[in-house]
């Protein structure tokens, strides 16, 4: 499936990244540039950042299997966020920038104070580790199956990929390398759809829809359609409250003022509404040509998983299946590279400088920060190499349940305390701890006596007396949670309202300020403005002009028809015109390079 042409461009792929960290190794001169770079990115790299942080390899993967098998009905996975994203809109995102602090944790610290500080570091930063070792773990050993390629070679390949950016470029380089990467996944899988819609037995897109599985159309096959409703209802409070937590604020910290923070949303906006229509057409097209993929893919644990990439496989041109492998790896990167970004932020800002050495000097600090990113990038390839032996042990059960358990419980104090101020210090994380408890209680009553999912002791429920398809017991399980363990959390944070008279004068002072600084706009630097833009337009125009232009030479490649050619044309093309337009706005006039200018808080 894989050829030498498609080799070439993943190790080109490899060097870009390690180039991009590189690049922007020296734009970093203090935390505030490394770690949310400095507060003055516009809203178009936010925004591309913001959304490529959304994805990861499960896009191609795991909802390319789900929509193999139900077709539209994934899109209940995507919209969901569609509802959250607009209260984030109007009402969160701009409070997030005029919380003016370097990393999320750190408001964390100034509503709720110290101790919440670090009972939320350290409620994150080891979940982050491990399933960030996780998400490296899971795509190599699905490239393994699929393209026969060393599980290893993969693992270790990416760890230092996703390291090499983190620590070099900082949060620059990261957000640089998101934009890039956006392009490339979004023309490659156009071009997947567009040419799996020209097929014969597909017959474009009135084609398709005519020859899809039944399934992909009567989900009532699936689950009751109040079981859906109140599924999808249960996805859209979940979102809403971890879309706009004071932990999700850190690509909004990037933006400049409040008006970038809010347009940092559209172009996650826009491709959540536009990319899963795109993302349903290479699995559905695998459907209707390739009914059996357990006979295709014996040696991948879930073969539907490789509907993506069959469909991609037999439309590409020769050397193309290597952009899309590429673009597999973004999806995973991106999200990683923040996490790594965030992670080492949460260690130095919220532990290190805060519990160990509060009078670092800002030079040492940005040292200690690169050390801390690049520890925390072993400690994720140390994690996706041992998580495979460890996931059949009851260890594998006991994380994934206690990380469940922590989503909704995590994300509430954290969403509530950005609107209601009257709360004693501790209200955050004994929010938490109530939610944890009712969680894992609840998870247990859903679990019959041999661990299975069951919804026996729910027989009393109507709709839950008689049989109960595996995907309502999927389901029950979200809504159930959501609801009632966000409902137990909710009322704890609310009640701890009664002790916040006897609170500490000084958190009263703290809170007043966090609240202060939400109610004060963030406006531009003046002067600077100007030269930003040009700074960020013109790095980032180089790299697209660099990557498209690596595109387009790969016509030289032998294909058996003009069209294969053209294909590579228009992908680099896009990129490289892209690239020249955004350079070209940079060479009106030479910029100083981008920074913080010293302002770690702005």
């Amino acid at each position: 499936m894989i050829t030498l042409y498609d080799y070439i461009n993943i190790a080109f792929y490899f060097l870009f990244i390690a180039g991009v960290g590189l690049y922007f190794m020296m734009r970093s001169k203090n935390t505030s540039d490394y770690f949310r770079a400095g507060g003055v990115l516009p809203w178009w790299v936010t925004g591309a950042s913001t959304w490529m942080a959304s994805f990861s390899a499960w896009t191609f993967v795991g909802s390319a299997a789900k929509m193999y098998e139900t077709g539209p009905y994934a899109f209940t996975l995507y919209y969901s966020v569609l509802i959250p994203w607009a209260v984030l809109l109007l009402f969160t995102c701009f409070r997030f920038r005029r919380m003016q602090v370097v990393t999320p944790l750190e408001a964390v610290r100034l509503r709720f104070g110290k101790t919440s500080q670090v009972f939320f570091s350290w409620s994150r930063l080891p979940f982050m580790l491990i399933f960030g070792g996780l998400s490296l773990n899971a795509i190599a050993v699905f490239m393994a199956a699929v393209f026969d390629m060393n599980v290893m070679v993969v693992m270790v390949g990416m760890g230092i990929m996703v390291t090499m950016l983190a620590l070099l470029g900082g949060s620059f380089g990261v957000a640089a390398s998101d934009f890039v990467q956006m392009f490339l996944i979004v023309l490659v899988t156009v071009t997947v759809s567009v040419l799996a819609l020209r097929l014969p037995d597909v017959g474009g897109i009135s084609g398709m829809i005519e020859k899809a599985p039944e399934a992909h159309y009567h989900w009532g096959k699936i689950a009751r359609p109040e079981f859906i409703l109140l599924f999808f209802v249960a996805l859209i409070v979940t979102k809403l409250f971890e879309e706009n937590a004071i932990d999700k604020s850190a690509k909004f910290l990037m933006a400049r003022d409040d008006r970038n923070a809010r347009m940092t949303l559209i172009i996650p906006v826009l491709g959540a509404i536009l990319g899963p229509a795109l993302w349903l057409i290479p699995p559905t097209v695998a459907a209707i040509r390739h009914p059996d993929m357990a006979a295709l893919f014996p040696n991948l644990k879930v073969p539907n998983e490789a509907a993506f990439l069959q469909t991609a496989a037999d439309v590409l041109p020769t050397g193309m299946l290597g952009l899309l492998v590429c673009g597999i790896f973004a999806a995973t990167l991106t999200s990683m590279d923040a996490g790594l970004n965030q992670g080492a932020g949460i260690f130095v800002r919220n532990f290190y400088l805060p519990v160990i050495n509060q009078d670092c000097p800002e030079k040492k600090l940005l040292w200690i920060s690169k050390l801390a990113t690049g520890i925390c990038g072993l400690a994720i390839l140390g994690f996706g190499l041992m998580w495979e032996n460890m996931r059949e042990s009851n260890l594998f059960d006991l994380v994934n349940q206690v990380a469940i358990s922590l989503g909704i419980p995590i994300s509430i104090p954290l969403f509530l305390g950005l609107f209601w101020r009257k709360t004693p210090p501790w209200a955050a994380w004994t929010t938490v701890l109530v939610g944890l408890t009712v969680s894992i209680t609840l998870n247990a009553l859903m679990k019959d006596a041999a661990g299975n999912a069951s919804l026996a002791r729910f027989a009393w429920i109507p709709g839950l007396e008689g049989p109960v398809a595996k995907e309502e017991v999927t389901q029950f399980a979200l809504f159930a949670t959501v609801f009632i363990v966000g409902g137990a959390c909710i009322a704890w944070f609310f009640l701890t309202s009664i002790f916040y008279k006897n609170s500490p004068e000084a958190y009263k002072a703290n809170v007043e300020e966090f609240f202060n600084r939400l109610k004060t706009p963030v406006e531009s630097r003046t002067g600077e403005e100007e030269r930003e833009d040009q700074a960020v337009a013109g790095s980032i125009g180089k790299l697209l002009l660099i990557y498209g232009s690596f595109v387009g030479s790969l016509v030289w490649i032998p294909q058996d028809t003009i069209g294969a050619r053209l294909c590579f044309l228009g992908i680099g093309g896009v990129m490289a015109i892209t690239g020249v337009l955004l350079w070209r706005t940079h060479r009106t006039r030479r910029p100083p390079l981008l920074s913080g200018a010293g302002d770690s808080k702005r």
